[in-house]
């Protein structure tokens, strides 16, 4: 599951985004297919290039395979980490690349989309991905954007023979200004 929710997050921080309202499911079939993703991402306004920080925060996090202190340990990682990252250099094309990157994310993730809306303000999406231990997991995210920051917030649920593993993770990028030489390119 951290496997999966850490690629996601990557991808999704690179574009910007927010909830929108407009049905992906472009043939009514009851199903997105990947093209209809890929159609729906393209339309999302994606960050300028630029230099970025990120954020990274464990919002939940519920294993009954772990102990208090070790879901105590993981999410101060996860903030560790987030004050760790150098810099982020996103290019120009980068930039417009936009959502592209979600959509391979989703195929190499082993995941179906359930739903997903979109505007160019942004997406709004619901996921079954196959989790660590072969469950299918339910996969929740909501971004935001104002196109030098965004935000998303992403919810996994997996099933385990223990009870359900959860996470909510929020992960942010801010513009801070041109590139520089400190910052790292993909």
């Amino acid at each position: 599951m951290f496997r999966f929710v850490t690629t996601a997050c990557a991808a999704l921080t690179l574009a910007a985004c927010s909830s929108g309202s407009e049905d992906v499911d472009a043939d009514g079939d009851g199903k997105v297919s990947a093209e209809e993703a890929e159609a729906a991402m393209a339309k999302v306004r994606p960050l300028e290039p630029g230099e970025y920080t990120m954020s990274m925060e464990i919002v939940e996090l519920t294993d009954p395979t772990m102990s208090e202190e070790e879901v105590a340990q993981a999410k101060q990682f996860f903030s560790a980490m987030s004050g760790m990252a150098p810099p982020r250099c996103l290019s120009e094309e980068e930039a417009k690349e936009g959502m592209m990157g979600v959509a391979e994310t989703i195929q190499n993730g082993d995941c179906t989309i359930d739903s997903l809306t979109s505007s160019e303000d942004g997406m709004e999406g619901a996921m079954t991905c196959k989790g660590e231990n072969g469950n299918d997991a339910k996969v929740n995210m909501t971004t935001t954007s104002t196109g030098t920051e965004s935000e998303m917030t992403m919810n996994v649920v997996e099933p385990t023979a223990d009870g359900d593993r959860t996470v909510t993770m929020k992960v942010g990028m801010t513009r801070t200004g041109d590139c520089t030489q400190g910052a790292t390119a993909p």
